[in-house]
């Protein structure tokens, strides 16, 4: 499908959203017609339409500070207005699976890992491992979700676990922590009091994988914890454009940008390993328009920041898209270093795929 109004350059776009990013980067907002694909999507699922606003009941635990209405759930579904006070409907558990990884593993920050030189214990045929803990919520609604299946769980509400709990399957031979879903900037207390349990009894490395919709009372205490074991915060930045960022998360991206330049800053290593940028490059939508604006972002609060440039994989509402191709890759590498950002890597390189459509 092309956009309707670039029919002649034959952009792409998604049925789900209808126009091209070049289209929603000239607006102040997205388009009604997208945000009602959010909210009847996510009615089907059995979850808060939009962000709460008309409440007095403030959520302050993440960056959307859902304001609610007596009775009324949180976006996360986690959350509700009870009593004229936010309620944590699970108590100290969170709704969150988890399994082992063997190292190295799959990670967006594998190239600065701070644990790629540690892959085997004294014993040379155990290798260390990962505990990947998957939260089956999110602050966001991405239309193009490549991990889509968290929705079942938030809106069931299960399985749950206590810190406690999480933190007992480790071991010995768990090198390392990584907090993904959905999002942690969900469950905030929670990934902290499971990091600590973790730090504390194998001074295992922590690090989140996140939209980094997190509120600032959480902010400092997550960047802290991540420093003190040595891990790393990878922020999934998506757009910089806020009418396209809304398009494709339903939210907006005010907080995320603004946490990554004071994450940034917080940061003291030369090489600036300790935050990775994340960018998933999704045809029709992250240009070179667009990636030069967010690269532009990122140096702007450091040029040796870390910078994953990863394959898209139509997924979720936005599945009839094809695959980051590699000349999109290459050219959103080129792009970031005529920016200045000096540690740029194309990651999963084995999902780009070789389809021809405009990026420019």
């Amino acid at each position: 499908m092309y956009c309707p109004t670039h029919t002649k350059d034959e952009r792409i776009v998604s049925k789900a959203i209808g126009i091209c990013g070049d289209c929603l980067r000239q607006r102040d907002e997205p388009p009604a017609s997208v945000m009602r694909v959010h909210q009847n999507q996510r009615l089907k699922d059995g979850l808060a339409p939009l962000v709460p606003a008309a409440g007095d009941i403030v959520c302050p635990d993440c960056g959307n500070h859902c304001r609610m209405v007596e009775g009324q759930r949180g976006f996360c579904n986690l959350r509700a207005a009870e009593r004229g006070e936010v309620v944590h409907r699970f108590g100290k558990s969170a709704v969150v699976s988890w399994y082992f990884d063997p190292l190295p593993t799959n990670c967006v920050a594998d190239w600065v890992c701070r644990v790629k030189d540690k892959r085997m214990t004294d014993d040379a045929t155990a290798r260390l491992k990962n505990l990947a803990v998957f939260y089956g919520s999110c602050n966001s609604d991405c239309l193009f979700c490549q991990n889509a299946s968290y929705r079942l769980m938030m809106a069931a509400g299960r399985p749950l676990m206590s810190p406690e709990q999480l933190a007992d399957v480790a071991d010995d031979r768990t090198a390392c922590v990584c907090y993904f879903g959905g999002d942690p900037a969900c469950n905030p207390r929670h990934a902290l009091d499971v990091s600590e349990i973790l730090y504390d009894r194998w001074q295992l490395k922590v690090c989140y994988e996140t939209n980094g919709n997190m509120s600032s009372q959480w902010l400092v205490r997550t960047v802290n914890m991540v420093k003190k074991s040595g891990g790393t915060l990878k922020f999934d930045l998506k757009a910089v454009t806020p009418s396209l960022y809304s398009a494709l998360t339903g939210v907006s991206n005010g907080q995320v940008l603004r946490n990554f330049r004071k994450v940034a800053a917080m940061m003291d290593e030369p090489d600036g390993s300790s935050l990775v940028a994340s960018i998933l490059l999704i045809p029709g939508y992250l240009d070179l328009g667009e990636l030069h604006d967010l690269f532009r972002f990122i140096a702007s609060c450091g040029r040796g920041i870390p910078t994953a440039l990863l394959g898209f994989s139509p997924k979720y509402l936005m599945s009839d898209l094809p695959r980051t191709s590699r000349a999109h890759a290459q050219a959103a590498y080129a792009a970031a270093k005529e920016e200045g950002l000096e540690n740029v890597r194309i990651g999963n390189t084995g999902l780009l795929g070789t389809d021809s459509y405009r990026f420019d």
